[in-house]
């Protein structure tokens, strides 16, 4: 029989056994029984269900357009029982908009309440993500769980199910947006979307920050990327940190590699902490992760990281990270806490969790049924088991192996 593997990180040689997931006789991964996944129904319901009425034409113009983003006019929106008045529903996204479910951002005239759990969260402006790209749907869900036991992560989140003129359009993501967290909750004068070759892709700023301010935060935020050219070792790190939460930053390259996430360099904002007056970030997007390699390609990023424990080596900020040493020390003591935050228990909990949340939907036909249309198809329960089993495993034992190397390495 064929080995089956699946590619865990860049370590020695000597470990590069352990990491790898196989069937291979020669190198089987391990459990402890008590660390085995316990995947079973626990008795939860679709808890959130957004029904939209339109026109048949938009409606099938809505399902036929991709690429270009479309207006939606509602002429009766239900959110879980309630009605209530959208001020704009519009699509959104980027290569999701090719897919036949769409993903929408909602403006409603009043605020809509959403539950996941004990949890309960109530927005007039909120995303819902088809989830198109994310395999099994799972992939969001479980790396927000596991960002926010590291303490990176802070956006509510919850599965629903999306109807249309009395259809099913499929399970979806309702999503805080990360502006309104920013400015709202933690009171941000300014949110930044970082781009490729560290520009500023998007900036948003609060209604009451002043030109002069975010002059400044513009000007702050370039800073972090000069000074990469002007120190090097802890004078580097000591300016970088005048600017920028450097040790959250740390904890979110580190959580990357360990989920092996393939595009991220784009997919993060920052957002100023009015206490520190430094750069925060807010991660997005998450349903390229358990990658085979990085958006630039396994070959260009090993050029610059060797085996270091980065994944991507897009940015510049990133480079530098695993370039200098001094960094790269402070970098591992992130590293080594995000990996003690993550125990096996809390990933098992995780992942546990997010099956037993996602059940109610595949169990569901008309559902389920709809996978046909997105990239990863006609899913069933039996491919979500085996998939979650697999990758739970893989994260346990590299989690190991990577305590072990820099265990190794700090000696």
């Amino acid at each position: 029989m064929a080995s089956r593997t699946r590619f865990l990180g860049i370590v020695s040689s000597q470990t590069f056994c352990l990491i790898l997931a196989t069937t291979d006789s020669n190198c089987q991964l391990t459990q402890p029984e008590d660390e085995k996944l316990n995947l079973t129904d626990l008795g939860c319901k679709i808890e959130n269900s957004i029904s939209l009425n339109i026109t048949a034409l938009d409606y099938e113009e809505i399902k036929a357009v991709t690429g270009k983003k479309a207006v939606v006019k509602a002429r009766l929106l239900i959110i879980n029982g309630d009605t209530l008045v959208p001020e704009e529903i519009v699509t959104r996204g980027q290569t999701t908009l090719y897919y036949r479910r769409k993903s929408y951002s909602f403006d409603l005239q009043s605020e809509a309440s959403f539950s996941h759990g004990e949890k309960t969260r109530a927005f007039r402006k909120f995303y819902v993500l088809s989830l198109s790209m994310d395999r099994n749907y799972a992939n969001n869900r479980l790396a927000f769980e596991m960002m926010e036991s590291a303490g990176i992560f802070h956006l509510f989140y919850t599965f629903g199910e999306l109807r249309i003129n009395g259809q099913s359009e499929g399970i979806c993501m309702i999503l805080e947006r990360p502006d309104d967290w920013a400015m709202k909750k933690k009171e941000s004068p300014v949110l930044i979307r970082r781009g490729y070759n560290n520009n500023i892709d998007k900036l948003k700023s609060d209604k009451n920050a002043d030109r002069e301010t975010i002059k400044e935060y513009r000007t702050n935020f370039n800073q972090i990327y000069r000074s990469l050219y002007k120190y090097r070792g802890e004078e580097l790190y000591k300016a970088i940190s005048t600017w920028l939460e450097t040790e959250e930053y740390m904890k979110w390259l580190a959580f990357n590699f360990f989920v092996r996430n393939g595009d991220y360099t784009d997919e993060v904002n920052f957002y100023i902490d009015p206490d520190s007056k430094k750069f925060g970030i807010i991660p997005w997007d998450y349903d390229d992760i358990f990658s085979v390699g990085p958006h630039e390609g396994y070959s260009e990023s090993r050029k610059i990281t060797g085996n270091k424990l980065v994944f991507s080596t897009e940015d510049e900020l990133d480079k530098k990270i695993v370039s200098d040493p001094y960094m790269y020390k402070m970098y591992l003591v992130q590293f080594e806490k995000v990996m003690n935050e993550l125990t096996p228990d809390m990933l098992k909990s995780i992942f546990e969790k997010t099956y037993a949340e996602l059940y109610p939907y595949y169990s569901n036909e008309e559902i389920i049924s709809l996978s046909k249309y997105d990239r990863f198809k006609n899913l069933n329960l039996s491919g979500l088991r085996s998939d979650m089993i697999t990758l739970y495993d893989q994260l346990v034992i590299s989690r190991s192996v990577f305590l072990k190397t820099i265990a190794e390495l700090n000696k």
